[in-house]
């Protein structure tokens, strides 16, 4: 058996013995080193990753439960969500079926010419030869021939239009999610990213700018991706990434004369990102001077927007012509919500107020369940990036109950997060009914949502939390009065101290006769 060096051309000699000792071969001519493998050894390798299998995706069902684990209410958004994330793993699976079908024929190809050859070239710059079988010459024969009968394989045009066949290949639908302030959607986009199994990454679109300016430019999403997939590029292009924000980079209504770094400009560079294209993101220990970069098809990948968009729901009413106009006349399809908001304006009672703010809460809950896709586009995000994303989900806005709920109920609930925060100090924090509706209602006249439960928490507890270190309190309770005078919470402290307590006060008007006396007969005469 010989081989022929890489380099020279020259036959090289005594390579039986070689091969047995050191795998090692030198060419007498060139002194050029290469190392002899067999066929199994160079085979070993791609079948381990052929038995490795992606176990099933979880049923939209299964990923609903775990979803209202953690979220309260939003059930329409919850379903949306987990039917767009079941259908994303099937059409992974779908499309990668007509990839893997349309490769074999390349493969043998390029394993005939390999075992033809006899060479591979190793990253450290060594060639490798694979040492064939003795049915190799059999095989390569035989393929040789066969290769002579089909010359062509290749379709030509006419062919493709003429077949019957096809290969149906399924398209992604990305979804934009609109709703009030604190009401769930980056909550939402976290909780998902923990039953995924693949590559998922949240991006703030407020960060972004147009190519050339300061800041972050639209293929840093994809980066972002790509370093949670551990650059692993095949699971980076089956990823989800998560748009938070996307209000934010609406265009400025009316002015064209100045420069919209952060706006349409970056709608603009994210339209074919968000289709299907090919994305050069950078290497992970590359320089910005180089321009080494990692080549990234976005075609698989889903992307789900959110955004506040607060005021869309008037551009809504306008639409509908719901709202007052010219001098306070409003016309007869008015809904009552409004002219009874405008009484209840009047008064100062806090119960009044509280309806009243429900009320407004339903009436731009009902108009965001009716946006279409041209009020988006009069708010001020451009038609090609609206039509990109074909799935809208409006978020409803919490009431009260939603907001008790959310402080107890979900697995990530704020009670629980302080009650763990006293018990590494051993003390037990307890919450009445009647502070937990306060503190709803005073989140709902904030109008910041979910988010406005934390910041009344941490303003009621704070007095709690400075004398509790190295102190004899065991409890701490909190009622209704402490959430709305503002008055400090109720302490509960350990028993030997309540004793020495009763021994002071047993004790103390003995003391008092006695220093009263002491008192008198100090005090100098005239």
């Amino acid at each position: 058996m010989t081989f022929l060096c890489p380099k020279c051309g020259d036959v090289c000699s005594h390579v039986q013995s070689l091969v047995s000792s050191t795998r090692f071969v030198k060419c007498d001519k060139c002194s050029h080193f290469f190392v002899v493998l067999s066929e199994n050894e160079g085979t070993k390798k791609p079948k381990d990753e052929k038995s490795k299998k992606r176990p099933p995706p979880p049923t939209p069902k299964k990923i609903y439960e775990f979803l209202d684990k953690y979220i309260v209410g939003q059930d329409n958004a919850k379903k949306v969500m987990a039917v767009a994330v079941y259908n994303h793993y099937k059409r992974l699976h779908n499309n990668s079926l007509h990839s893997s079908t349309a490769k074999p024929s390349t493969n043998n190809s390029s394993q005939n010419s390999a075992a033809q050859q006899q060479r591979l070239l190793l990253n450290v710059g060594i060639p490798v030869y694979t040492v064939p079988l003795e049915n190799s010459n059999s095989n390569s024969n035989s393929n040789s021939n066969s290769t002579n009968e089909n010359p062509d394989e290749l379709k030509h045009g006419s062919d493709v239009i003429n077949s019957d066949k096809y290969d149906l290949r399924l398209e992604k639908s990305n979804i934009l999610m609109l709703g009030p302030t604190g009401s769930g959607k980056t909550l939402l986009a976290q909780t998902i990213a923990k039953c995924l199994d693949v590559p998922f990454a949240i991006c703030d679109c407020t960060s972004l700018t147009q190519a050339g300016y300061v800041g972050e430019d639209v293929e840093s999403v994809i980066a972002k991706l790509l370093q949670d997939a551990n650059y692993n590029v095949e699971r980076c292009q089956q990823g989800i990434v998560f748009l938070d924000e996307v209000d934010k980079i609406g265009s400025v209504p009316g002015v064209h004369q100045l420069r919209d770094v952060g706006g349409e400009g970056v709608q603009q560079a994210l339209l074919k990102m968000l289709e299907g294209t090919i994305v050069n993101v950078p290497e992970k220990n590359a320089k910005k001077m180089r321009g080494e970069t990692i080549q990234i098809d976005t075609t698989n990948i889903l992307f789900v927007a959110s955004g506040a968009y607060t005021g869309l729901d008037k551009i809504i009413s306008r639409r509908k012509k719901e709202k007052y106009l010219g001098f306070g006349i409003s016309p007869s399809n008015e809904p009552p919500s409004r002219r009874r908001a405008m009484q209840l304006e009047q008064n100062d009672q806090s119960d009044q107020k509280d309806s009243m703010i429900e009320e407004e809460n339903l009436e731009r809950d009902k108009y965001l369940q009716e946006c279409e896709a041209r009020d988006l586009i009069e708010f001020g995000m451009i038609p090609e990036f609206i039509g990109r994303l074909p799935i809208i989900v409006a978020f409803h806005s919490l009431n009260e109950d939603m907001l008790v709920r959310i402080l107890t109920e979900p697995r990530n609930a704020y009670a629980p997060q302080y009650q763990a925060l006293f018990q590494m100090d051993k003390v037990q924090l307890d919450f009445t009914d009647g502070a937990l509706r306060a503190i709803a209602k005073r989140a709902l006249q904030r109008k910041t949502g979910a988010r406005g439960l934390r910041s009344i928490l941490e303003r009621i507890l704070l007095d709690a939390m400075f004398d509790i270190p190295e102190s004899d309190i065991v409890g701490v309770r909190v009622d209704e009065e402490a959430v709305k005078t503002n008055k400090n919470p109720e302490y509960i402290r350990s028993r030997s101290t309540n004793e020495t307590d009763d021994n002071s006060s047993s004790t103390s008007p003995e003391n008092k006769t006695e220093k009263d006396d002491e008192d008198q007969i100090s005090i100098p005469t005239i």
